[in-house]
């Protein structure tokens, strides 16, 4: 979020999570960032009140991978509406590798490796150990891309750290 403030230092932002936790641990943080001027939300992107053909970007970093192929038609509804016509949009999650070998050790680092580190860092390795089982079922972006051409919405794939992490980005038509 840092590197939007960078960018856009005169921009209104906003950010939204369906869960309170989720939201109330983010507001130092936010408040810290954004000089309290961040709009954070406790909303479900599927289900929302956000203004129509308001937003002129709108970015995601590993929310898809929870998502079934009906929320992912969803979210992509929600995202034409909400983005203004040519507003741009960007997503990124943590993928499959399609290398073999890279598969073999990164699988291992996130499912044996990134649970003990959220213990020993977070105290929590719940969710983490959660990761690499999304991502295995997700495996890359790839799905992705007609759902959101069906949606309106000029969509590319695009793939970082050797496939371990794939996105999606485009516009609104």
């Amino acid at each position: 979020m840092e590197i939007f403030k960078r960018k856009f230092p005169n921009s209104n932002f906003y950010a939204l999570d369906f869960s309170t936790e989720m939201v109330n641990q983010s507001k130092l943080k936010a408040d810290k960032i954004f000089d309290k001027k961040l709009n954070l939300l406790c909303e479900n992107i599927l289900q929302n009140q956000l203004e129509s053909n308001h937003f002129d970007i709108i970015s995601c970093a590993y929310g898809l991978k929870t998502f079934n192929n009906e929320q992912l038609e969803i979210l992509a509804k929600e995202i034409n509406r909400i983005l203004k016509p040519n507003g741009k949009f960007s997503f990124v999650e943590v993928s499959k590798p399609k290398n073999k070998l890279l598969f073999i050790c990164y699988q291992f680092y996130l499912s044996k490796i990134i649970p003990i580190l959220g213990k020993l860092f977070l105290g929590n390795p719940n969710d983490y150990k959660m990761l690499w089982i999304y991502t295995k079922n997700f495996e890359t972006c790839d799905k992705i891309i007609e759902i959101f051409r069906k949606n309106n919405l000029n969509v590319k794939l695009d793939t970082y750290f050797f496939g371990c992490a794939t996105g999606i980005s485009g516009y609104k038509l």
